[in-house]
């Protein structure tokens, strides 16, 4: 029998000359970290990239390229997630999807994140999303460019993912 896994996400927040739709954060631009910079990627993030950018490609949509500190929002709030037991976009402290993503240095005009537990692999977790048009529409994104991918485990519930998307 397989084992039912929970999806949801919040819709992509658009920050235009100084107003926010979803936050407060700032507009401004941070330069791309250069090459080799970053910490290699697992092959559990790579394998989600690889699957979300074949189906951006079949959309007409360009690659997302993974961003270290996406990684590092997305990998926390999946941590925090399977540690204390909860499903949901807000962290415990109240910060939602553009706050962490701004605290791990990022600073985007526009974001989106997909959160989903219980997928035992990255085909099931992609496969979930994309059947839910709320998710896919963050995937399928075009405007969006560059992706982190999160994964935390917990005994009981299994694994918790997070997929955080930004464009600065």
């Amino acid at each position: 029998m397989r084992k039912p896994f929970v999806v949801a996400c919040v819709a992509s927040a658009v920050l235009f000359g100084g107003t926010a739709s979803a936050t407060t954060a700032d507009a401004g631009q941070v330069p791309r970290m250069p090459a080799g910079s970053a910490n290699p990627a697992s092959g559990v993030q790579r394998s989600v990239l690889a699957l979300v950018n074949e189906r951006r490609r079949r959309a007409g949509c360009g690659p997302l390229s993974l961003d270290r500190r996406l990684t590092d929002a997305a990998n926390e709030h999946a941590t925090d997630m399977a540690r204390h037991g909860y499903f949901a976009h807000d962290s415990r402290n109240g910060d939602d999807p553009g706050d962490r993503v701004r605290d791990a240095g990022f600073r985007w005009r526009r974001y989106g994140e997909n959160i989903a537990r219980g997928a035992s692999s990255p085909y099931q977790v992609v496969q979930g999303w994309m059947r839910s048009p709320a998710h896919r529409e963050n995937i399928l994104d075009c405007r969006l460019r560059e992706m982190g991918v999160g994964r935390a485990l917990s005994r009981r519930r299994g694994a918790y993912w997070v997929q955080d998307f930004a464009t600065s």
